[in-house]
């Protein structure tokens, strides 16, 4: 298979006019998720809010008939990930990139959560202020701005920080919040001998829709973390989702879907 030809074509601007009948018989015959890019860093973009209030409130109906995750999330089982951290143990948890209602409906029903912070773009930010005083979800925080936050004890990143064009002054950011845990699901790294902190892909199962993001070399983001005083509990390949990384050959090699848990050093 010819994946330098599927690479440049599949990169191109053009396929922003692909009608989604073609994306899915491509993603069905090759399998591509992501292609390399000749970007250094992300393009400037607008996410898409693919969400509303009348659909968020829905999940929250759905929610109370059958108690589970019903919006595709990479860490599915976190309730469960969760309760062996913090057992009956109050705590404060922070989602950042959270999108849907139901994670929250579902860590809030079987762990002990004073309060719960949820960031996002501002319009998803919105939604979820119109839930919290619609159910009077009273644990509930979602922000805008996260300079003035109270002690925070778990920080979950969802398949999320790749998309941050400027995602070391954002952890930054967290860093001075001093959380216990910070905590990656859903994050695409190498660990092939490359000099770069990251490399942007074109994000390809979701065209016509154009989304860039980052790739990172796994060795120098936790020594990032390490310099800023976190150490790296552990690392796994993530079981919630199969993504094809054929394409990257040969190039790269050791490219993996991870979960990866940091501590803060004592």
């Amino acid at each position: 298979m010819n994946y330098k030809f599927l690479n440049k074509f599949l990169a191109h601007n053009f396929t922003r006019f692909f009608p989604k009948t073609v994306n899915r018989k491509l993603l069905r015959r090759f399998k591509i998720f992501f292609v390399p890019t000749k970007f250094k860093h992300l393009p400037t973009f607008n996410y898409p809010i693919t969400t509303n209030f009348k659909e968020q409130k829905e999940l929250v109906n759905k929610f109370r008939q059958i108690n589970e995750i019903i919006k595709f999330n990479t860490k599915k089982d976190m309730d469960i990930f969760l309760m062996k951290i913090f057992k009956k143990k109050k705590f404060n948890y922070f989602d950042i990139g959270g999108e849907y209602i139901d994670l929250y409906l579902k860590l809030n029903n079987v762990l002990n959560i004073d309060r719960y912070y949820i960031h996002n773009l501002d319009g998803i930010v919105d939604i979820f202020q119109d839930l919290k005083k619609h159910f009077n979800f009273k644990n509930l925080y979602p922000i805008k701005k996260i300079t003035k936050l109270p002690k925070i004890d778990f920080v979950y990143f969802g398949s999320t920080i790749q998309y941050f064009s400027n995602y070391k002054q954002f952890l930054k950011k967290i860093f001075k919040i001093k959380p216990k845990y910070i905590f990656f699901s859903g994050t695409t790294c190498f660990e092939d001998k490359k000099v770069n902190d990251t490399i942007v892909v074109k994000q390809t199962n979701i065209l016509p829709h154009t989304h860039y993001l980052y790739f990172f070399n796994f060795n120098n983001f936790t020594q990032f973390f390490k310099k800023n005083g976190y150490k790296l509990y552990f690392k796994k390949k993530n079981k919630f989702a199969d993504i094809n990384y054929t394409n990257f050959s040969p190039e790269f090699k050791k490219i993996s879907y991870l979960d990866f848990l940091f501590i803060r050093k004592n």
